[in-house]
């Protein structure tokens, strides 16, 4: 109980974070013209995407995120854990979903 105060002050920050960089990239699109939810984030987020790789391809490039992913988290955590919680979640949020779009997003349409 008594770290409880830590966690929310973590919670805060984390929750800051990522509504700053919404914030950011709502207001980037705006200022080159573009509506901030396009069709492409619907499609994104709400539509069931067609996979084009072949199954065992899918499951090696799968393999290799999972093995990225944890190489990448372990190494955060060793240089950002000193900055608090909300930094090293927001950190690893990030490399985790490049590493996820780069492996396995590619035979995506």
């Amino acid at each position: 109980m008594e770290h409880l105060g830590h966690l929310l002050w973590e919670l805060i920050t984390f929750s800051t974070i990522l509504f700053a960089g919404l914030g950011l990239l709502i207001l980037r699109r705006r200022a080159t013209g573009k509506p901030a939810f396009t069709e492409r984030d619907r499609r994104l987020f709400f539509s069931r995407p067609e996979m084009k790789l072949s199954k065992p391809r899918f499951y090696l490039n799968f393999g290799i995120a999972v093995f990225l992913c944890y190489s990448a988290g372990f190494l955060e955590y060793l240089l950002l854990a000193c900055f608090g919680a909300g930094i090293l979640a927001t950190a690893q949020l990030l490399t985790f979903l490049s590493i996820v779009k780069k492996s396995l997003c590619q035979g995506i349409a």
